[in-house]
């Protein structure tokens, strides 16, 4: 990890330890070279040996960065250094705002409790700049109080986007290993599904509740079983001086089906500003909301009124006979009108309740007989879009001519599916991509086909022939060489005899 003088990009000097967390280290520094101090967090190095956590975390660095709030810590720089000596660790650090003030968690250790109103002053802009970020694409994934700085005039910034997001998808994680504070996590994280806006809904939803009952909804000493009470358990209710708009508030934000939650940081706002003023929240779905129906004016009837059947009075405005002057009728008749009417009125009720059940209920087992056609025109259809920040852009020419490995990692650090097609090329180096489809504008699992460059076989050898075999040497016969050699001894006894 970083020291004390340490000088990150001959930029950051290192001046003092500020905190030190999960993922990593926060360090008060000096930015040399505008002359002002910043915050530096320098990661954990068992995060910063994963490629894939890399990729996924640069990818949040730009996002993040391109947000603008008074309610979000400014994002300057992103940094990697390689380790100075042999062996050593890679240094990954982003550069923040230095925010002059405390987390909320300090001020809650150190007031317990705090009131209604200040609750939803603080939180209030935490949902301000969660709609920010959930309007710019990104999701927060970790709100929590240790990651919500108060400055004294109490502002509050938002700090830390993306990191669990990114630590959430490492290699790292992969043996059972829960990133972020199991006490502020969603349930659909537990269960491993996608993050949403509505993660942070209901994250922040929990830090409420932990400000207004000065402890959290769920709380324990083994962090994976608190984690998991969230997937099936609700809260035990706030404390009953709790506004009842208020605790309506949170009660919204800690639903379990993210489907039934307040979805995103704008509706929040909405929602915060309506507790605040005491006013009861709208009701999510105007399918179930009880509505008080307008009173129609019926012609007078000439005829007894006929039997009302419940499906005809959900659908045809009812016929009451009561409203004839009673007084011109005999008494026997009257008091039978006057037991019919509320009969019919009780049936009517019925009906519609009936009717707003069946129309309100999100999980239907099996198709429900045909019913007869209304004489009125059906109520408009209800169509659920997508969450924000599904899509992610794809530019050939970022990644022509890179190495598919890291083509790949990227690519996969945007949740995105990849098909590797492997092409013989001797004219490009091995492993250099040379084409992806489709690109532009992709929703997040799209398969993006990466075409990239092999070496192709080496040549076949030369076809190899059969050597002539040698001419063999004549040999002289036994008699020739014992001529020879009579001859040599002949030669010998002339020399002597001359000498």
């Amino acid at each position: 990890m970083a020291a004390t003088g340490d000088v990150l990009q001959d930029r950051y000097e290192l001046r003092s330890l500020i905190a030190t967390g999960g993922m990593g280290e926060v360090w008060r520094a000096q930015d040399r070279v505008l002359g002002r101090e910043v915050a530096v967090k320098v990661l954990k190095p068992e995060f910063t040996g994963d490629p894939v956590f890399l990729t996924r975390f640069r990818t949040e660095a730009r996002l993040s960065a391109g947000l603008t709030h008074p309610n979000i810590a400014v994002l300057h720089d992103y940094g990697e250094a390689e380790p100075a000596a042999p062996g050593g660790d890679r240094l990954v650090y982003l550069v923040m705002e230095l925010v002059d003030g405390e987390p909320l968690s300090a001020v809650l250790a150190r007031e317990g409790r705090l009131t209604p109103a200040r609750t939803l002053d603080l939180l209030g802009q935490v949902a301000a700049g969660l709609a920010a970020a959930h309007a710019g694409g990104v999701v927060h994934r970790d709100v929590k109080p240790a990651n919500l700085l108060v400055r004294p005039d109490g502002t509050v910034k938002m700090t830390d986007f993306g990191i669990a997001w990114s630590a959430a998808n490492a290699t790292v994680t992969r043996t059972g290993h829960v990133v972020g504070t199991p006490q502020y996590l969603a349930p659909e994280l537990v269960q491993g599904q996608k993050a949403t806006p509505a993660v942070d809904v209901y994250a922040w939803g929990t830090v409420a509740y932990e400000c207004l009952a000065g402890r959290r909804p769920f709380d324990g000493p083994d962090p994976v079983e608190v984690a998991m009470r969230r997937t099936s358990e609700s809260p035990t209710p706030l404390p009953a001086d709790v506004p009842a708009p208020v605790r309506e508030l949170v009660e919204r934000t800690l639903v379990i089906d993210p489907a039934a939650r307040i979805p995103d940081g704008r509706a929040l706002v909405t929602a915060v500003a309506d507790a605040a003023a005491g006013r009861a929240p709208e009701p999510d779905d105007e399918r179930t909301a009880t509505r008080v129906l307008p009173a129609v004016p019926v012609a007078q009837p000439t005829t007894a009124p006929l039997p009302v059947s419940p499906v005809a009075a959900a659908t045809v405005p009812p016929v009451f006979p009561a409203l004839e002057d009673e007084d011109d009728e005999p008494d026997d008749r009257g008091r039978v009108r006057r037991l019919v009417v509320p009969v019919l009125v009780g049936l009517v009720a019925t009906a519609f309740v009936v009717t707003g059940l069946v129309l309100g209920s999100r999980d239907v087992p099996t198709a429900a007989p045909a019913a007869p056609a209304p004489t009125t025109s059906a109520p408009p259809t209800t169509v659920a879009l997508p969450p924000t920040g599904t899509f992610v852009r794809v530019d050939p020419a970022d990644h022509v001519g890179q190495q598919v490995a890291a083509v790949q990692a990227w690519l996969t650090g945007l949740d995105l599916r990849v098909s590797l097609v492997a092409v013989e090329r001797a004219d490009v180096p091995a492993g250099q991509v040379l084409a992806l489809a489709p690109t532009g504008e992709l929703p997040v699992g799209t398969t993006v086909t990466v075409t990239h460059a092999v070496a192709p076989p080496p040549p076949p050898p030369p076809p190899t022939t059969a050597a002539p075999s040698p001419t063999p040497t004549p040999q002289a016969s036994t008699a020739e060489k014992e001529r020879g050699r009579d001859g040599e001894r002949g030669r010998g006894r002339d020399k002597k005899d001359d000498d």
